[in-house]
């Protein structure tokens, strides 16, 4: 088959990894059988890979702003569709492109339409009414869904009321790379008293919750270290947390260590006792599988798609409980027993998440409907 992948809308790391990552494993496993021709514009060239002479980069002149995308979508896909003589379309925005004749398979990766609080302005709420409406249709005509998670499966099906045509679970992996890393951790007695949160810290990532239950433990007498690695979404968040961090006397107890290179952030997931993630909007929340890697069980909320992924390996908290978060915490990093049966299960959780193992749903839904149409 000759498959179109719509790469438009990838503007965002995670988007960036969940994409290639799939994309890497349909190249293999497709060679002398399908061929991927994928639509992204310059501001997503980084995306461009050598994939082998199945994959096919195709630029788009479409800016990053979703307003252009979509007229360029009906006023032009067709047409590049038709020149491809492309069999399958393969739509990562969550909802099916418009004015598309060909069947649409359909990525859902993202939740924030369904979060109120987040939509602060006119124009937010407009994008998620037509988000939520775009994601109905595709759960209603889409040949295929593929939800990053069971929770956006139900958010999905919660949404337009009705079960898809043909849906799969389609998890994330954790860069193969860092497999070979495994077992290669810290007891732990050769760990810090120290919690880690690795993210790119948007407002809906919670980290003055973070903050707040760390403030709990230095009330209870737990003096823990907390790393913050990763970059922040705007100025003003970081100036607010940083704020809220010098208000709680834990400037000497909080580093802000921004974004890192791979060694360094295998050092941060090594030495810390606990990852901790209490976002409020979480589509997957691939750096607390990537700390079980090394044995690092979790902290995270009990929002979204982190219970499902990360929850097996660590402690789950209602959202927003502080005391409930600190408790956790306290737990894991002072409690020996308690942290070696979490890490034990980490480690075990963790497996789920290569890369080989969580593609195969798409290469075997792909191979089947090749087999359909002959």
């Amino acid at each position: 088959m000759r498959i179109a992948v719509d790469a438009l809308p990838i503007n965002n790391f995670s988007g960036r990894v969940v994409l290639l990552g799939h994309l890497r494993n349909l190249a293999v496993a497709s060679r002398g059988r399908h061929s991927f021709h994928v639509f992204h514009h310059a501001g997503n060239r980084d995306l461009c890979r050598d994939l082998g002479d199945n994959v096919e980069w195709v630029e788009c002149p479409v800016g990053s702003r979703w307003t252009r995308r979509l007229a360029w979508q009906l006023l032009r896909m067709n047409g590049r569709l038709r020149r491809l003589r492309a069999d399958l379309l393969i739509s990562t925005s969550g909802a099916l492109v418009p004015g598309v004749g060909i069947p649409q398979l359909v990525l859902a990766q993202n939740p924030w339409c369904f979060f109120p609080d987040f939509h602060r302005s006119f124009f937010d709420r407009c994008k998620a009414w037509l988000q939520r409406y775009g994601y109905r249709r595709a759960q209603r005509q889409a040949r295929a869904i593929f939800y990053l998670s069971c929770y956006l499966s139900s958010a999905y099906r919660d949404n337009a009321g009705t079960e898809p045509q043909r849906s799969e679970i389609l998890y994330v992996g954790v860069d193969s790379a860092l497999f070979s890393t495994i077992g290669d951790f810290h007891s732990f007695e050769q760990r810090e008293l120290e919690i880690v949160t690795v993210s790119v810290f948007a407002r809906h990532k919670a980290i003055e919750d973070i903050v707040a239950a760390v403030e709990k433990l230095h009330i209870r007498g737990v003096a823990a270290r907390l790393t913050l690695v990763g970059p922040w979404a705007d100025d003003g968040y970081r100036s607010e947390i940083e704020t809220k961090i010098i208000a709680a006397g834990l400037s000497e107890y909080v580093a802000v260590a921004g974004p890192v290179d791979e060694k360094t952030m295998i050092e941060h997931y090594k030495q810390a006792r606990v990852f901790c993630l209490l976002s409020r909007c979480e589509s997957f929340g691939i750096p607390a599988v990537e700390a079980q890697l090394f044995g690092t069980p979790c902290v995270v909320a009990d929002v979204c798609a982190p219970p499902e992924i990360a929850g097996p390996g660590g402690i789950i908290v209602p959202l927003g409980d502080i005391e409930a978060a600190a408790s956790g915490l306290q737990r894991l990093l002072v409690d020996r027993m308690e942290w070696s049966a979490a890490s034990k299960r980490a480690l075990e959780n963790v497996e789920r998440f290569r890369w080989a193992r969580v593609s195969e749903p798409l290469i075997r839904y792909l191979n089947e409907s090749e087999s359909a149409s002959e």
